[in-house]
């Protein structure tokens, strides 16, 4: 008979049988609802704050609507989806069902936590907080990770792993007391142990890999190519010259590398990041032969000179003593600093030993050799007095070129200090006595002047008076010019 057939127009059971046994249904489906049990239920309704869930067994359970709402705002499942659901109270008539979503996650996670543990399989958990020498990850319960146990090397900042996902390995257990020890460290060692085979059993010099690195000391980095750890060393990092591998790398960089040497007995790795290819010296010779004025930037200056960077890999290096033609340079950061471009000449190129001479007082002629090709002895110029010695006066002639004017050239002034008349700034003709050269230097004489121009009075008189026949010299002579005669003589 169907169900239908036992029921008469008004709905009644039409037996005691069929009433028992509909009875028996519903006490059975209302003891599986057990408070903590987990169950396969359907939505069936969606309100402002709850959920309405069918349960099984003729039972309907809340749930709150936060726990299927997504970050944005959206519902994970929607009537008539069907959802795993644990139950929170019991089903009698006074006492409301209700059901949680998250918990039935976390008893299923906890159920695969007991499982991973006993066979001994890793657990998957997310870091949730740092706390007192360690951290906190969720895998289905709580667990705490060492801090040693969060990595292969100690960790002095944990902040970093919160909100990662990682996989665990469980050293130690007491899941009714709610202990439960991860560790990282451990699956990463395993892992390591079984590259470090593979990578053993096909390392060979001359190789190129690819490796991560792992730490980073001034004098290289520390690469993991496989398991095993090899050292690049800061002069195998660049073709440029580098003060700290940090300025190239950072931690966890992938980076291909050639293996230069192995001691597989002492597993002593070398490792090289520079490619022969790229050096830029192999071609320097040509691009930068010796007289060729190239253009570069200021990188180093010390003592003894400034080293210029033409470009990556290729310095240049300024001595002192070719930085001016005039200027007495004692420091290079007289005239350079960090930074500044300059132009120079290339004086000496030497690519075996990647070397390079350079000249910057070389780009422009030597303006002592200008001013012997323009200037010559008898010559009265013009300059400006820069400072007076005891001996004399320097005057400046051109940009970098000083002459020195003896007292005893200086023109007769009143007074017993010569000097005193004249200051610095001060413009002056001086007559060119001499001048050398290779010692840099210019002899002149302003007292010269005076006694040409005496002289030159003195021709201009006796000319006129011989010309006019008027007058005998001697009854003519001016007073005057017999004085500028008598210091001509």
């Amino acid at each position: 008979m169907e169900d239908n057939d036992r029921l008469n127009p008004e709905g009644e059971v039409n037996s005691e049988e069929d009433f028992a046994s509909l009875l028996a249904q519903y006490e059975g489906a209302s003891s599986r609802l057990r408070p903590g049990k987990v169950v396969q239920g359907k939505i069936v309704s969606v309100f402002d704050t709850e959920v309405l869930v069918d349960a099984g067994g003729r039972a309907e359970g809340i749930l709150k609507k936060e726990e299927i709402t997504a970050p944005d705002g959206s519902l994970l499942y929607n009537v008539g989806d069907s959802i795993t659901v644990l139950l929170e109270s019991g089903t009698g008539s006074d006492q409301q069902l209700r059901v949680s979503y998250r918990k039935a996650n976390r008893a299923r996670q906890q159920a695969a936590l007991e499982e991973s543990i006993k066979s001994g399989r890793p657990v998957e958990g997310k870091i949730t907080e740092v706390v007192k020498g360690g951290l906190l990850a969720d895998v289905g319960m709580r667990g705490f990770i060492p801090a040693s146990q969060i990595d292969e090397q100690y960790v002095e900042d944990l902040r970093p792993y919160i909100g990662q996902t990682h996989v665990f390995k469980v050293i130690q257990h007491d899941l009714p007391n709610g202990k439960l020890i991860l560790s990282r460290k451990a699956i990463l060692n395993d892992a390591k142990a079984d590259r470090r085979k593979e990578t053993l059993a096909t390392l060979a010099e001359g190789q190129r890999i690819v490796g991560v690195v792992k730490r980073i000391m001034e004098y290289g980095v520390f690469v993991d190519i496989g398991g095993l750890e090899g050292l690049l060393h800061i002069s195998e990092m660049s073709w440029k010259r580098i003060k700290h591998p940090a300025e190239i790398f950072k931690l966890g960089d992938q980076i291909e590398v050639d293996v230069l040497k192995f001691d597989r007995e002492k597993n002593r790795i070398s490792l090289g990041f520079r490619r022969a290819e790229e050096d830029p010296w192999l071609t320097a010779g040509e691009t930068y032969p010796e007289g060729y004025i190239v253009r570069g930037v200021v990188k180093k200056v010390e003592n003894f000179g400034a080293f210029i960077e033409l470009e990556t890999g290729i310095h240049g290096l300024i001595p002192v003593s070719e930085m001016s033609w005039t200027r007495r340079i004692s420091h290079p950061d007289q005239l350079l600093k960090i930074g500044d471009v300059v132009e120079a000449v290339v004086t000496r190129m030497d690519p075996p030993n990647r070397k390079m001479s350079l000249s910057l007082r070389q780009v422009t002629e030597n303006p002592w050799d200008v001013f012997g090709r323009e200037h010559q002895p008898g010559e009265v110029i013009r300059g400006k007095v820069t400072r007076a010695a005891e001996f004399g006066l320097f005057v400046e002639l051109s940009e970098g070129i000083e002459g020195l004017m003896h007292v005893s050239e200086l023109p007769e002034a009143a007074g017993k200090n010569p000097l005193a008349s004249f200051q610095a700034g001060q413009e002056i003709s001086a007559k060119i006595l001499a001048i050398d050269l290779q010692n840099k230097k210019v002899s002149l004489s302003a007292r010269a002047i005076t006694d040409d121009e005496a002289q030159g009075h003195v021709r201009e008189y006796m000319e006129a008076a011989v010309n006019s026949g008027s007058h005998s010299l001697g009854e003519s002579f001016p007073e005057q010019l017999r004085q500028k005669s008598h210091k001509a003589e």
